[in-house]
């Protein structure tokens, strides 16, 4: 067990030197992973893994080539903060803690539906915006520029369903699983992912530069403060990330119910 902490504390100061993540993500990070570990042993750091490794790569992957450098550029420098990496692990947290306070398999399940969509989105979101074709704003019918939460291309769906079927197959080969388990978790993610597009669309902030007139999600750009049209600002990314891993983990759990019912 000690070698298992001192791996994740390891990984997570990496992370911080690299700037990946900024020094409170890296220490919010350790404690994901000592609790995950703790209620899902080795083979739920695996899962973590996946997920953070693939965002990780995928985040830098082709970056000069994505739309709205201001956003990227602030992320690049400074790493995924603490509130970023709860948006994305804030659920397997709580399925891991509640497996740890009663011990029932449905909590595993849960746990890896949520990290199955948040790599969904993220694979989504990062590959989507490289498309060759606008994608479509599901709130507004009409064609947007890529990297606008709420929009949809057919390679970002793709991508959704690779990446929650990657953990799919994951859990499936770590855990020793049953096939229609793997789908179970491979179907909820990808449902979250959608559950994800639509809060963005309906709810998150959305703003417009004043220079180039663009359509975006930053504060800032053109290096000027960018003008509100529509959202609500409590409506943050984080908080639709964190919302969609729970409908993800929720739609598991019912589904899991199910099959061995």
């Amino acid at each position: 067990m000690i070698n298992i902490l001192v791996g994740i504390a390891l990984l997570s100061i990496l992370s911080a030197c690299f700037k990946w993540l900024t020094i409170a993500g890296s220490l919010t990070a350790f404690i994901l992973g000592v609790i995950i570990y703790l209620a899902f042993g080795w083979q739920g750091l695996i899962i973590l893994g996946l997920f953070f490794i693939t965002s990780t790569f995928l985040t830098k992957w082709k970056k000069d080539k994505k739309q709205d450098q201001d956003a990227l550029n602030t992320e690049e420098k400074k790493g995924r903060s603490a509130g970023q990496v709860l948006a994305n692990g804030g659920a397997a947290l709580l399925a891991a803690i509640a497996h740890l306070t009663v011990s029932d398999p449905v909590w595993l399940i849960v746990f890896a539906a949520t990290f199955a969509t948040a790599t969904a989105d993220t694979w989504a979101s990062e590959i989507g915006v490289l498309s060759q074709q606008r994608p479509f704003h599901i709130k507004e019918w009409k064609k947007v520029d890529p990297g606008l939460s709420g929009a949809v291309s057919s390679l970002g769906t793709v991508a959704a369903a690779t990446g929650a079927s990657l953990i799919g197959f994951g859990f499936y080969f770590l855990y020793e699983t049953s096939f229609s388990i793997l789908l179970c978790i491979a179907i909820s993610g990808f449902l979250g992912n959608v559950a994800d597009t639509l809060f963005g669309a309906w709810f998150e902030q959305k703003y417009v530069c004043s220079i180039c007139k663009k359509e975006t999600e930053s504060h800032v750009h053109c290096g000027v403060k960018t003008i509100k049209v529509f959202g609500y600002s409590f409506f943050t990314n984080d908080l639709v990330n964190f919302s969609s891993t729970i409908i993800g983990g929720m739609i598991a759990g019912g589904l899991y119910t199910w099959i061995i019912t």
